[in-house]
């Protein structure tokens, strides 16, 4: 009996020392991620170096960065309040602008904008998203817009349109809805090698695939650990970043194909959802870098960083042009080369503008959307 409870006492004392290290090690990368600057963080974009807003900014972005999951859609943010970046309890981006107590007067033009990150705002305070720089530009043209921000990260068009339809069935009808698409279609479409599925398609697959197997309490189990500040740096070490695909010309060609076709398809749902309810549809083709030939010496870095999609995105905004040609009912604009003569910063990544290009294209937006609405 001596030499089991030794054993117990023996077998107790390595657990604790064990927890206790195990302890100490996440307490250690959790002071790590709270305090020290990543190992390979981004440069600051020269669009941004005078910001002194953007470090308190970036960790509103990073708290912020969490998702519930939501039915048809998949995901949007948790609700979540500060400074500069304030999410509400449906999940949508606050939309900040002024209206002048004449234009207050007008009747309320309900205006829904749906996109990506890139319209939800990534890299830019609340009040210099696009939405929020459209509703201002439109009070200044004395238009009472209630703007709404249904734009959110990774989203591709086919996820916008689903939203858009789970807003109709509601009974919360638009007087105007505004698309603000590319560089998500075209992106998944590389990503996955089929056009028309949400990024990152693939990884959900394989987990509703685990988690309906026998392993999926192991799969729980192991997502949990996901929160853990060790495991996180670990994934950090291994994971590996997005590389080339081996893709031919013609594979080029033909995805980028097929993600204007779905584009057209979804615009021609749409167009019969806005005859149906009475609303009217705008459609912009976004810009991305690789289509401002003046680059300053980070937005070089980006375009080279992210230059192994350039050829899909080249073709898919050449296809692109065709759609006004061939659909003159349509409200389409393609304004992939907005920055072509602009010789100052833009860009903070391949298709993230700073606030000031949001500025250039609400700008664009406000005075397309005003003469669709008068």
């Amino acid at each position: 009996m001596k030499g089991f409870f030794k054993f117990i006492r023996d077998a107790w004392l390595i657990a604790g020392i064990t927890f206790l290290i195990l302890l100490l090690i996440e307490i250690g990368f959790t002071i790590y991620f709270r305090f020290n600057p990543q190992n390979d963080k981004q440069p600051i974009a020269d669009s941004y170096q005078s910001a002194d807003w953007l470090e308190e900014y970036n960790k509103e972005f990073d708290a912020c960065s969490t998702e519930d999951w939501h039915p048809y859609v998949y995901w949007r943010r948790k609700p979540y309040t500060g400074k500069y970046i304030n999410v509400n309890d449906k999940g949508l981006r606050k939309t900040i602008y002024t209206i002048d107590d004449e234009v207050k007067e007008k009747p309320i033009k309900k205006i829904f904008m749906f996109g990506g990150s890139t319209m939800w705002g990534s890299g830019v305070r609340d009040e210099f998203t696009i939405p929020s720089l459209v509703g201002s530009g439109l009070a200044k043209l004395t238009i009472h817009a209630e703007v709404t921000n249904f734009g959110e990260s990774g989203y591709v068009s086919t996820q916008e349109m689903t939203e858009l339809f789970l807003q109709l069935r509601e009974g919360n009808i638009p007087d105007l809805v505004v698309f603000y698409d590319g560089a998500n279609d075209v992106f998944s479409a590389y990503q996955q090698g089929k056009a028309g599925i949400p990024q990152n398609e693939n990884n959900r697959e394989k987990e509703f695939n685990a988690i309906r197997s026998k392993k999926r309490s192991l799969m729980v189990f192991l997502e949990s650990l996901k929160t853990l500040s060790t495991v996180k740096f670990i994934i950090g070490l291994i994971q590996p970043e997005m590389k080339p695909l081996p893709y031919s010309g013609s594979e080029i060609q033909k995805l980028a194909t097929e993600s204007i076709e779905v584009y057209l398809k979804n615009i021609t749902t749409i167009n019969l959802w806005a005859k149906e309810y009475g609303f009217k549809a705008v459609y912009y083709w976004q810009p991305t870098i690789f289509s401002k030939p003046e680059l300053s010496d980070f937005e070089k870095q980006e375009a080279e960083k992210y230059g192994f999609i350039k050829d899909i995105v080249h073709a898919a905004d050449l296809q692109v042009s065709n759609i006004k040609a061939n659909r003159e009912s349509t409200v389409f604009y393609n304004i992939s080369d907005i920055f072509r003569n602009e010789i100052r910063p833009v860009f903070i990544d391949y298709c993230h503008v700073s606030e000031y290009g949001n500025l250039v294209i609400a700008n664009k937006m406000a005075e397309d959307i005003a003469a669709v609405l008068k």
